[in-house]
């Protein structure tokens, strides 16, 4: 718990102390280590060869259940659908819930039958509309490891799909007994799982180039655009004029988790800032109602020479109005090591243009991705000084920024970024090539 307050103030070193500290007291409790590898998620210090190292000691902590314990594989050899499990927490009004509600709809009416594993007692609307699209849907918050294996084998799934990763109420200690043959890590945590029988990561040329794929367990599995597919708000949300027409000024924007936004990005926004006149910074975050918080932001702005005149810090709303909030925003600063995933997505979705900078690693590129899949590949900067000029640049140009408000949900919505329905046909063809080339090895 101390590690988690410490990572909430972005005192990552600290926090990961912290885990490290409880991994020795109890050596079988899972839950430091997944702490401290999600953390290690938002550090630039840590490499990624270390982190992969970090995993591994993970999965060495976790005991396997004796085979006599457990059913054995019921699953049809030679199946006319294949059966696909998803295993996760997050089924509900959350990033794994909106990259999976559209796919869904597209994927049930391929040769597959979808089933769902919810380690999430409490439901909401989207939880409802997701489950419409299962054939089944388990609760096993309260099963035990071993009741969730016989329960996976005995509906006979082909393929399983985690998508937690070291994320909450991730349930990764049952996939190291191998609940079915092929088992998949996608969407919701974007790192190694350290686990070697999870057998595939889903990836793309961008988030997992070729030179990288020595830092995960798991084997690559590129998808031919793009890692994952964002559903588009089913909301009616008109897009304003560009605000700095209203406003006479340029309005940049974060609508990130206040922990990705750590003493380098706030170094790096300070120097726009400081180099556009009269420019503001946006940023929303549920954090910010907490006043701590908001007084933490304001001072380190400060020691950059930037005064809370030139901040505008609102606290979290409903999704309408913090996708409305985009009309305040000209320009969208993507942070890092962390990059954006979800608010990146709904930024463009709102003809906001995302500025984003190189990475290195999956974590780091998911906005690089993005951009590249929407035609927006001349907001990604090749580093820091790239990353300052190009935010200038771009905001000198208010009719290109126009230009850009007006179309860029349009291009989004016929771009792989949100393109469901093309989605569903690439995974649906992977799913295929991972089941035919298991067959071929048995």
């Amino acid at each position: 718990n101390l590690g988690n307050a410490f990572k909430a103030l972005g005192e990552y070193k600290k926090a990961i102390s912290c885990y490290e500290k409880a991994i020795q007291i109890n050596p079988n409790s899972r839950r430091p280590y997944s702490n401290s590898l999600f953390t290690l998620l938002y550090c630039e210090e840590y490499d990624s060869k270390y982190y992969l190292s970090q995993a591994k000691k993970f999965r060495s902590s976790l005991k396997p259940i004796h085979d006599n314990l457990l059913l054995k594989y019921q699953f049809n050899t030679k199946p006319k659908k294949l059966k696909i499990g998803f295993v996760s927490g997050d089924l509900r009004r959350h990033p794994v819930g909106y990259f999976l509600l559209d796919i869904l709809k597209h994927l049930k009416n391929k040769n597959l039958e979808l089933i769902a594993y919810s380690n999430l007692q409490e439901r909401d609307a989207l939880s409802n509309e997701l489950k419409s699209h299962f054939s089944n849907w388990h609760e096993i918050t309260d099963q035990s490891d071993k009741n969730v294996i016989n329960q996976i084998r005995k509906d006979g799934i082909h393929i399983l799909f985690d998508l937690s990763g070291h994320s909450a109420r991730n349930r990764l200690p049952i996939f190291i007994n191998k609940p079915a043959p092929i088992q998949v890590s996608w969407a919701g945590y974007a790192g190694s799982t350290g686990i070697p029988e999870i057998d595939y990561l889903i990836g793309d040329s961008f988030v997992t180039p070729s030179n990288e794929r020595n830092h995960f367990t798991e084997k690559i599995f590129l998808l031919p655009n793009i890692w994952v597919c964002f559903t588009a708000p089913d909301i009616e949300i008109k897009l304003d004029q560009l605000a700095a027409i209203k406003n006479g000024y340029i309005t940049f924007g974060s609508f990130n988790n206040l922990s990705k936004i750590n003493d380098r990005v706030i170094t790096l926004w300070c120097k726009i800032l400081s180099a556009m006149d009269g420019s503001k910074i946006f940023l929303k975050n549920k954090a910010l109602h907490d006043s701590y918080f908001k007084k933490k932001i304001i001072s380190d702005f400060k020691k950059n020479n930037i005064s809370s005149d030139a901040l505008i810090l609102e606290g979290g709303s409903s999704r309408n109005e913090l996708l409305a909030s985009y009309n305040k925003v000209d320009i969208a600063l993507d942070p890092f090591p962390y990059s954006g995933g979800t608010t990146s997505f709904e930024a463009i979705w709102m003809g906001v243009p995302v500025l984003t900078k190189k990475g290195f690693k999956f974590i780091s590129r998911m906005t690089e991705s993005i951009n590249h899949n929407v035609n927006m590949s001349d907001w990604i900067a090749s580093d820091e000084n790239e990353y300052v000029k190009k935010a200038i640049e771009f905001s000198a140009n208010l009719e290109r920024l126009s230009e850009i408000k007006k179309n860029l949900r349009k291009i989004a919505l016929e771009s792989p970024a949100f393109n469901a329905s093309l989605f569903a046909e690439h995974l649906n063809i992977a799913v295929w090539k991972m089941w035919n080339n298991y067959i071929s090895k048995t």
